[in-house]
């Protein structure tokens, strides 16, 4: 005879997740868009039904005992996950709409003006763009697909190989034949160099296979991302890194120039990235066919 589930009031459980995550009684109270009152009676009634405490007061502050230190992480994991299953049936009902996570600059430069394209192509496939600055690592709860930059795979994902990525310098055109012009790589050492500071490793990689030994990280102007940093370039203040093919200008500013040509160095792959349960879905399939597609159209054009 199967054993029946005791399992504690589900709205006590999300109180106390809440308040044991925030460690603040309010702002779970406003996370969970239920009065201040309605969070201690739910915790109240789960720690007498638990016969445990998971609370001490300190002050005005609460604290986690033991025995809610130990309850957090279960409960957190097992909120994340029916979120993440519910998502995932959601999606799955939802044939004609794909959720792209999106680095800024890959939505800017690549994806913008051509998912029209996809639209037409897919026969009614909707792409919703959940953009990012700062995170490259897939974000399997809130979306179905990414165009992820990757050096290392989640074994836990599905990863569909897009290109490799190539790291190139761009700048103003008349940097190129200024004041201090551009002739060979150790020229840009007269020039300042506009940097990703999550990504401070592009440059020093650039330099070492082109031979230059002189610069140093902190020499550089940093910003968040490469749209900014590449905005940066196009009104002539310093030489920007490009990360191709996605993350590269290309009819969108005129000014913008490679000054050494082709040269670059390969800095890891780009990658369409899924979860498991969706490699197989008809519109991560077309997704995947059209990007190949447009990238072969490309490399047809150079």
């Amino acid at each position: 005879m199967l054993q029946r589930r005791q399992l504690p009031n589900l709205n006590a459980l999300r109180a106390f997740e809440s308040a044991a995550r925030l460690l603040n009684f309010r702002m779970a109270s406003e996370e969970l868009n239920i009065t201040h009152s309605a969070i201690s009676h739910h915790i109240r009634n789960l720690e007498d039904q638990l016969g445990v405490k998971l609370f001490n007061r300190a002050g005005r502050n609460v604290v986690l005992t033991e025995s809610g230190i130990l309850y957090l992480p279960i409960l957190s994991d097992c909120f994340d996950r029916i979120a993440e299953g519910t998502r995932l049936v959601q999606s799955r009902e939802r044939p004609k709409t794909l959720i792209v996570q999106v680095y800024i600059t890959v939505a800017m430069y690549w994806l913008l003006p051509r998912i029209h394209d996809f639209f037409q192509a897919s026969k009614g496939i909707q792409a919703q763009l959940n953009t990012s600055y700062l995170d490259w690592d897939f974000d399997r709860s809130g979306t179905d697909v990414g165009i992820i930059w990757a050096t290392k795979k989640d074994p836990d994902l599905v990863y569909l190989h897009l290109a490799e990525a190539r790291l190139s310098p761009m700048c103003h055109k008349d940097i190129v034949m200024g004041e201090h012009p551009l002739q060979e790589p150790k020229d840009l050492l007269n020039h300042h160099i506009l940097q990703l500071f999550n990504h401070n490793r592009d440059w020093a990689m650039w330099f070492k296979e082109a031979g230059v030994e002189d610069w140093a990280p902190d020499q550089a102007i940093t910003y968040d991302n490469y749209l900014l940093a590449l905005e940066a370039a196009s009104k002539g203040h310093g030489v920007a890194m490009t990360n191709s093919p996605f993350a590269t200008p290309r009819d969108t500013n005129e000014n913008l120039v490679r000054p050494f040509g082709s040269h670059s160095c390969h800095s890891g792959d780009w990658y369409l990235v899924c979860k498991k349960e969706l490699a197989d879905s008809p519109k991560v399939k077309a997704f995947y066919k059209w990007i190949m597609g447009e990238l072969g159209n490309e490399e047809g054009g150079d």
